[in-house]
């Protein structure tokens, strides 16, 4: 054979190898039988199939041990009417879990020095009230007392209309907060709406593109993001809600306006890459995640009801110590989980309103109680 003849054969091994690495299905991080039989995950699923008809909306789920799947999958539909089924790959409105990205994008301002955690509002805002006084923490922890809205006449806008963040921003700065910096703990969306515009304001780039750029595609969390102006993504699950044993269509409530709060939109599979992420030090410096997941401590004696770090609870569910959050919106409720103990992850995402499956309740508490059973 000739040298040309030669180069051709190589060039046509190599392509072959190269047709056989693309069309290889990619290896499952699977648990093994014996850790699967360990936490019940056979009961687990049973379980969490009861939860919802076959008929109606439902939820994606993955719980994982050392980064490898113990049970997964879809219940129920993502699309009802069109009779498209949920998965780990569904993409969900995740609300509240947004928070964690939040916050994690400040920890990473402030370990590339562009901001304190100290730093006071007044920096940013100043004509918030007490602007002077709240700080960056105070935001990240929900002790600011900044005011918060408890009924949908207190933010007197369509929930399915982007409402400008000058708006929100002026809504904030009329209503008098309800305590001063430290005293209390008060959950606060709008506390990390302003953090958002925070991170903003120091990159000088939209949230969506710094998060983007800086957490979910350096992870390969393809499918997640903060929602647009009634973004709509392929694969995407419907919110409803149920009336009387039936299920309709829940309002679209536009993200956008909740930002750093709320906005997030992501999947089960892609929740599973940040949960072992964050919690294994690929995402933080070491200091910056103990500051995560590290209670505030109030110097006055006050207890708040659940534990709360930077952008995560930290409470006991089933008996076992815990880090995560969950969320809710119209049509949609959420839940992140760790165990940090066992490193064990917990992810729901479900598009029906709250506690309108077939129980009340946290669903991860009943799972973590399945899971560590005798």
């Amino acid at each position: 054979m000739n040298k040309s003849g030669s180069i051709s054969v190589f060039i046509l091994i190599a392509i072959g190898f190269l047709i056989v690495s693309c069309t290889s299905p990619k290896k499952e991080l699977i648990a093994s039988n014996e850790t699967k039989q360990k936490y019940h995950a056979a009961e687990v699923e049973q379980y969490l199939e009861s939860l919802a008809d076959k008929d109606s909306p439902g939820f994606s789920y993955l719980i994982s041990k050392d980064g490898l799947v113990i049970a997964k999958g879809g219940v129920g539909f993502a699309d009802v009417e069109n009779k498209r089924p949920n998965d780990t790959s569904t993409i969900f409105k995740a609300a509240s879990i947004t928070k964690q990205f939040t916050a994690v994008s400040i920890l990473l301002l402030v370990e590339q020095r562009k901001l304190r955690l100290d730093d006071k509002l007044e920096m940013y805002f100043p004509e918030l009230p007490n602007a002077k006084k709240i700080s960056i923490r105070n935001l990240l922890d929900h002790t600011s007392g900044m005011w918060e809205q408890e009924k949908e006449e207190d933010f007197p806008f369509p929930i399915e209309t982007e409402v400008p963040s000058s708006v929100h921003l002026a809504y904030i700065q009329k209503n008098k907060p309800y305590f001063e910096p430290g005293e209390k703990w008060h959950y606060c969306s709008n506390g990390y709406f302003v953090l958002g515009l925070i991170v903003e304001k120091v990159t000088g780039v939209p949230l969506a593109t710094y998060m983007k750029s800086e957490i979910f595609d350096p992870l390969g969390m393809k499918n997640s993001g903060l929602s647009g102006n009634n973004t709509q993504y392929k694969n995407s699950a419907i919110g409803y809600g149920v009336s009387e044993g039936k299920h309709y269509k829940e309002k679209d409530s536009n993200m956008a306006t909740y930002n750093g709060a709320a906005a997030l939109y992501s999947t089960a599979e892609d929740l599973f890459i940040w949960n072992e992420a964050l919690h294994t030090g690929k995402v933080l410096s070491e200091k910056s995640y103990k500051e995560m997941i590290s209670p505030h401590i109030f110097k006055n004696g006050f207890v708040p009801f659940v534990g709360y770090g930077l952008g995560l609870g930290i409470e006991d569910l089933a008996g076992q110590p815990t880090v995560g959050h969950p969320g809710r919106v119209y049509g949609f409720h959420s839940d992140i989980v760790r165990i940090p103990g066992d490193n064990i992850s917990y992810i729901f995402l479900s598009n029906v309103n709250i506690n309108q499956l077939k129980m009340n309740g946290r669903v991860a508490e009943k799972v973590i109680e399945i899971l560590y059973k005798p």
